[in-house]
């Protein structure tokens, strides 16, 4: 007999605490990069298989970005220079659980594919030489996030409409928003 996994709001916003993930945001987290995962290689023919991990604030050691930061992407040198690049997607748990407080008609799945969407789309144009990472961040979250929005659109997951409605409510798209983060850490944030 299977569990059915309960992702509800209410279910994850009684459990925030601390702003870490705890284990049942962990499989949240894992189940919605997943789906991530299986519409980005769909819409580009494209496997990301080995190129990437997934880190959370836990994790990694790192400066909290000012603003609204869910992610940021990090581009790991390989130490044998014949190998690619490996990318490292460190999501902010505080950032994303208090979102998810603040917000709780929307679910930790879906929120977790759009974000992984969005970070995943970034790997593929860095690996592929369509953009640079250490290049101009606005353009780049510009295209990415139209990317997103097109790629879960036509793969619609149950919750990502409310994600994107409330998104778009709270701050218009990349392509009107001057509040992009410069890129001088050497890393993309993913942010509203």
């Amino acid at each position: 007999m299977y569990e059915r996994l309960d992702f509800s709001p209410a279910r994850f916003y009684n459990r925030i605490v601390m702003g870490y993930f705890r284990p049942e945001h962990r499989i949240a987290v894992r189940y919605g990069s997943s789906l991530a995962e299986r519409v980005v290689c769909k819409e580009l023919s494209w496997s990301v298989h080995g190129m990437y991990d997934v880190k959370t604030l836990a994790e990694f050691n790192a400066e909290e970005p000012r603003g609204r930061v869910f992610a940021q992407l990090l581009r790991v040198e390989p130490v044998q220079t014949a190998l690619p690049f490996h990318y490292r997607v460190c999501l902010r748990d505080r950032e994303i659980l208090e979102f998810m407080g603040e917000n709780t008609d929307i679910d930790l799945v879906s929120f977790i594919t759009f974000i992984m969407t969005h970070e995943l789309l970034h790997i593929h144009r860095f690996s592929t030489g369509k953009a640079d990472f250490f290049g101009e961040s606005r353009e780049e979250e510009v295209v990415v996030d139209a990317l997103t929005r097109v790629f879960l659109a036509k793969n619609p997951v149950i919750g990502l409409k409310k994600v994107l409605s409330l998104l778009d409510k709270i701050a218009a798209a990349p392509l009107y928003n001057d509040h992009i983060l410069k890129n001088d850490q050497r890393c993309v944030n993913a942010h509203l």
